[in-house]
């Protein structure tokens, strides 16, 4: 009886106990619930939050760059005396425009959308998108004009750019201005006198998808400040109403979007469960059994619920850790095996300042700290893993309290090395050159400018501007792989000759620069230069092909040209300039008298390209004998120049400035259409030569250059000859072969012109299909002082007869000479006194008199 007294009492004593229980398990379920949810939300709130910070950053950086870019380049041309002259009063708009000084190629090439010179009284010159306007440039500007001059005028150093935003038709755009002043050594210039240089750089669509691709950012665009969004990474233009945005990818919303669904269905279906678990407990409260199976569920879903929390920790990139207060690591989670490669057994115990490290900040003091602010806190620290690879993280911390005391600390550490890698990697390709990795333009600015900091109490500094000859034949030939292996090849022994105290760096294309520190005496300078030129010339070998290059070298001295970067820079280029007139591979210093050569040759270049326009070229002709000196085979065609202020030239005064900056192209299928045009009204089937420039080989289509004309003219193939020189070979062996069997193919005669003066003339007879060959005049005027020269010239003779070959000397000036000639049974003779060269009009008589078996009429010497 007091057994079923007991029973019935049972269920009645353990209902509210089970109740109570059950109560405890939901309040646990929600709060672990709530924490694994907190826990996400924080994780994905921080990585959306170092999404932003980071695409503002290199938005800003991307912006900061073009800025600093368009500064340097209104720079060069504003500090120039040539356009202070020709702009700071009345612009010369030929000299601007029609010559493209300050024309259309800053559009089209450099991408100014506008280009404005002002004074405090009106706009004097504008361009708008490559085309000159007449007007104001404030109607298209909404920047002030006059605050604008101030700025500029205002300035302790009239050379500084100044920078602004603006609005240029409305829309943004980046406005870089300078002072025109001349940087020659004339008195200093009243700086209210002077003119401003304006260039606008409109922020479109194309350039900004540039910048997105360039600085990593995604859909660089702009939008009004009213329209920007809340949390929205946004760079302002400021005075413009625009600020520059970048799309975020947004990597915390992702994570969540990824792990909340499967997250949430899970958590539903446990609730369901646990709710049908609750009702089956209470109706069944009454029996132990019933109340014990429930509190085993409610135990099972507790531990289910922490299991996915322990997931959803485990899923990120972080690793936790606890040290005591002696900072001593006691607890570190699964995480911090995967990322490290170690296991957590091995730093149990040990002080966490033996496992991570900062270069900044003592750990322990940082930690320390941490305990008098009980606030959580980041430090970057660096660790080196299982494999010893150093990886950078972001470490959190904060207390571990209990009563008021610090029993230790907790925390997180966020591996963020790629991160890092990526930050430094834009940091090195906005200083650096990306094919070779050398230093470009705007490292070696902010270089010189440290450099230079103390001006004359800096070290002296030899600025050595180098350019590669005969680069740009290899590229066109054999491609940018070639043209790339090339700049590799001397960026390497560039910096072999160079100290670890002297800077190398490539300004673009195939120019370099060196900075020698501490190097001043010319003695020294030019015993580097004839190391540096043996090194550069030294055979490339590429793809089995065997390359040759050279160099010339400018080279200016701070001691000497002062302690300004740009002038430093200015100076070295016009004396390369220099080296190059001088023939190449060599070096030359800078003089002050070089700025009028420099003057000349850019103007004897703008007069060249207004002569191909104006048609100012004349052909004259020269005569080719038989060794008897009486009949002409052939006529050899010369071009002159008829200079309107300057005369009649020869080749020699602008063949060389034509060739360097690629005129020879039109200039030399001009020479062959009017050669053989002009062919056509000789009597007979008379032979023309013309000469093949080097330079004109290389970059042109020579095979569809022959054939135009020769169609065009309608001479016969037969008739036409061409003079080639030893170099055309050099350049490019298996090329040049190809070409010439070509030009083989459409029936015109190859002559060897100058032959005996290169080092391997007689392997190139072995191997081009040559007709003929030439012996160089300098053989010739020898021949009768008792030198080897005769000799010489009776091998060649005696060479070409045996290969089958035409042998022509030129040069023939004596009647002694051609005496020599006659004996050793060379086959045609040329030279002043059989004939001088003549024009068109006067060479008929003479073609006349030879068909008519009369003497020449030439100029005898």
């Amino acid at each position: 009886m007091d057994l079923t007294a007991i029973t019935t009492a049972a269920p009645a004593r353990h209902t509210p106990i089970t109740r109570n229980l059950m109560l405890v398990i939901g309040l646990l379920f929600v709060v672990g619930v709530l924490i694994a949810l907190m826990a996400l939300f924080s994780i994905a709130a921080r990585l959306d939050a170092q999404d932003l910070s980071k695409t503002t950053f290199y938005t800003q950086r991307a912006l900061e760059n073009r800025i600093t870019a368009s500064k340097n380049y209104i720079a060069s041309y504003a500090n120039w005396t040539t356009a202070y002259d020709h702009l700071n009063d009345k612009v010369d708009v030929q000299w601007a425009y029609v010559d493209q000084n300050v024309g259309k190629t800053l559009f089209t090439i450099d991408h100014y959308d506008g280009v404005f010179v002002i004074d405090r009284q009106r706009t004097k010159y504008a361009i708008v998108r490559g085309l000159q306007v007449q007007g104001e440039a404030t109607a298209y500007l909404s920047t002030s004009m006059a605050s604008l001059i101030e700025e500029v005028q205002s300035q302790e150093s009239l050379i500084e750019p100044v920078s602004r935003y603006t609005l240029f038709e409305g829309k943004p755009a980046l406005l870089t201005a300078a002072a025109i002043v001349p940087n020659d050594e004339r008195p200093a210039v009243d700086p209210k006198s002077t003119s401003v240089l304006i260039y606008v750089d409109q922020l479109n669509p194309e350039k900004l998808n540039t910048l997105s691709a360039d600085y990593g950012l995604n859909d660089l665009s702009l939008t009004a400040d009213d329209g920007i969004v809340p949390g929205q990474p946004a760079v302002a233009l400021t005075g413009t109403g625009y600020s520059l945005v970048s799309r975020l990818e947004r990597p915390g919303h992702q994570l969540l979007w990824s792990l909340l669904p499967p997250l949430g269905g899970a958590l539903l279906i446990l609730a369901l469960l646990t709710a049908y678990f609750f009702r089956y407990v209470l109706r069944t409260s009454g029996h132990v059994d019933a109340s014990y199976t429930s509190l085993d569920l409610s135990n099972q879903a507790l531990e289910a619920s922490e299991e996915r929390f322990r997931a959803v920790a485990e899923a990120a990139s972080d690793w936790i850790w606890e040290i005591d207060d002696q900072h001593c690591i006691t607890y570190l989670s699964g995480r911090f095996s995967t990322v490290t490669g170690f296991s957590d057994q091995q730093w149990l115990g040990q002080n966490i300042g033996q496992l991570l490290n900062c270069d900044t900040t003592p750990l322990s003091l940082w930690l320390n700290k941490l305990d008098e602010e009980q606030a959580v806190s980041h430090l970057r620290c660096s660790y080196r893993d299982q494999s010893g690879q150093q990886r950078v993280c972001r470490v959190s911390a904060r207390p571990i309290q209990r009563k008021g005391a610090v029993l230790g600390f907790r925390g997180t550490a966020s591996d963020i090395t790629d991160e890092v890698a990526a930050h430094a990697q834009i940091q090195h390709l906005s200083l650096h050159d990306a094919l070779t990795g050398l230093p470009n333009r705007n490292k070696l600015a902010r270089y010189l400018e440290d450099a230079l900091a103390l001006k004359e109490q800096s070290a002296a500094l030899t600025l050595l501007m180098i350019d590669l000859d005969n680069f740009k034949p290899i590229n066109d030939s054999l491609g940018h792989p070639a043209g790339d292996a090339v700049l590799l090849e001397v960026a390497i022994r560039l910096r072999e000759c160079t100290r670890d105290i002297d800077l190398v760096a490539r300004l673009g294309g195939d120019e370099f620069v060196l900075v020698l520190h501490g190097m001043d005496s010319h003695a020294e300078i030019d015993r580097f230069c004839e190391r540096l030129l043996d090194s550069l010339h030294q055979p490339i070998n590429y793809d089995h092909h065997t390359l040759h290059i050279g160099a010339s070298i400018g080279i200016a001295l701070s001691r000497r040209q002062g302690h300004l970067p740009e002038e430093l820079i200015r100076c070295a280029d016009i004396a390369l300039y220099q080296a190059k007139s001088n023939g190449k591979k060599t070096w030359c210093y800078f003089a002050a008298h070089m700025n009028d050569q420099i003057q000349h040759r850019r103007q004897l270049e703008s007069d060249l390209r207004q002569a191909i326009k104006n048609n100012e070229f004349v052909m004259h002709y020269q005569p080719r004998y038989h060794v008897d000196g009486k009949q002409i085979v052939s006529v050899e065609a010369l071009l002159r120049w008829q200079h309107p202020v300057q005369g009649l030239l020869n080749p020699d005064a602008f063949i060389p400035l034509a060739e360097q900056t690629d005129l020879i192209v039109p200039l030399g299928r001009w020479v062959l259409r009017e050669a053989c045009e002009t062919a056509l009204t000789w009597p007979g089937a008379m032979m023309v030569s013309v000469n093949l420039s080097p330079v004109q080989f290389a970059r042109s289509d020579v095979i569809e250059d022959v054939r135009e004309a020769l169609i065009q003219s309608r001479l016969p193939a037969s008739r036409l000859e061409l003079e080639i020189t030893e170099n055309v070979m050099l350049i490019d062996v298996d090329g040049a072969l190809a070409t010439m069997n070509a030009l083989k193919e459409l029936g015109v005669r190859l002559n060897m012109d100058d032959f005996g003066t290169g080092y391997s003339s007689l392997g190139y007879l072995r191997t081009y299909p040559f007709d003929g060959i030439k012996i160089d005049k300098r053989f010739i005027a020898s021949m009768s002082n008792g030198s080897n020269d005769r000799a010489v010239v009776q091998a060649i003779i005696n060479l070409g007869k045996a290969m089958g070959l035409t042998v022509t000397a030129e040069g023939v000036e004596t009647l002694e000479q051609l005496d020599f000639l006659i004996s050793d049974q060379c086959h045609e003779v040329q030279g002043f006194y059989l004939s001088r060269p003549v024009d068109k009009y006067a060479l008929l008589p003479l073609l006349k008199a030879s068909r008519d078996d009369f003497p020449p009429q030439g100029t005898h010497l």
